[in-house]
């Protein structure tokens, strides 16, 4: 048990890095496009390359909001059906 009393629970061993990767994920299961998730990931040799590349300097900064607003919403989703105990401010 820990200090309030709950019982702990073990998570396998992660680094930061998986953190990308179940972002980027997660960004391809909500249909988000290639690209977008790259900029989201400031991947700089992604899904656009070589002459495209060069001359697409667009941020997409909409469609990476959108992406990370649907991103959040499936995040909280999932909190509040596995850990209803978390702080409500949390998963406004």
């Amino acid at each position: 048990m820990n200090f309030q009393g709950r019982n702990e629970f073990q998570l396998p061993a992660w680094v930061l890095h998986d953190l990308r990767r179940t972002t980027t994920t997660g960004l391809a299961r909500l249909s988000v496009p290639p690209h977008i998730a790259d900029k989201i990931l400031n991947h700089t040799a992604g899904t656009i390359r070589g002459v495209a590349a060069t001359y697409n300097r667009f941020q997409y900064l909409n469609e990476r909001k959108a992406a990370l607003e649907e991103w959040s919403h499936l995040l909280k989703s999932i909190t509040r059906s596995r850990c209803p105990a978390i702080h409500p401010d949390f998963v406004k």
